[in-house]
């Protein structure tokens, strides 16, 4: 009973090569932890929207006029929002959301004449909210016809990924109705087709 006592509560003493080999071996086993997260975060980047009818725009841009306000005025892209979605070409279905990117969005906003207009009359731009969206250049001068463009830095595909268009409002230049004039507007990126829209007004 002695003997066991005591090789019990002698200290043990350890062999410095022991405690290096057993340093070394933990080594890789705090490698393989950190570098599991690190795999786990690489997700394919969004590809450019594919073409050839693949890919379409959701929403889009509008005119509406107003004539019984004061004042009247022609109203563009209120309450509007675009995005887009992608399919699959074997089977028709949706792509999943954020498989592909847009690329820069514009928007242009043109009057003047067109679509029977002839001799348009005057009038002038105001912006009432640009949702993040960046007009290209100076804001058009007040006259007959006039043109603004307004850029966005991209959209992914996916219902939820659609933003608010950029609204402006056109006035007639004399105040009081709306004056006749043409108003056109397109909507177009770098990898999906352009969409236009217009309207006559009054």
């Amino acid at each position: 009973m002695t003997e066991e006592i005591r090789s019990a509560t002698t200290p043990v003493r350890v062999n410095r090569r022991t405690v290096v080999k057993a340093a070394a071996w933990s080594v890789p086993v705090v490698a393989a932890v950190v570098a599991t997260p690190l795999a786990a975060a690489s997700v394919p980047e969004p590809q450019p929207a594919p073409g050839g009818g693949l890919s379409v725009w959701q929403g889009g841009t509008s005119v509406q006029t107003w004539t019984l306000t004061q004042p009247n005025r022609v109203q563009v892209n209120t309450g509007q929002n675009v995005g887009f979605d992608a399919f699959d070409p074997d089977t028709g279905d949706s792509v999943p959301a954020g498989t592909y990117r847009s690329g820069t969005v514009t928007v242009t906003v043109q009057w003047g004449a067109g679509n029977g207009v002839s001799d348009p009359t005057s009038y002038r731009l105001e912006e009432r909210a640009l949702n993040g969206w960046v007009r290209v250049g100076a804001p058009p001068a007040e006259g007959t016809s006039g043109l603004v463009e307004y850029t966005y830095a991209g959209i992914l595909n996916g219902a939820a990924n659609t933003v608010p268009l950029p609204v402006v409002w056109l006035y007639p230049s004399g105040g009081g109705a709306l004056t006749p004039t043409y108003v056109n507007t397109s909507l177009s990126s770098e990898f999906l087709s352009e969409k236009t829209s217009g309207s006559r007004v009054p």
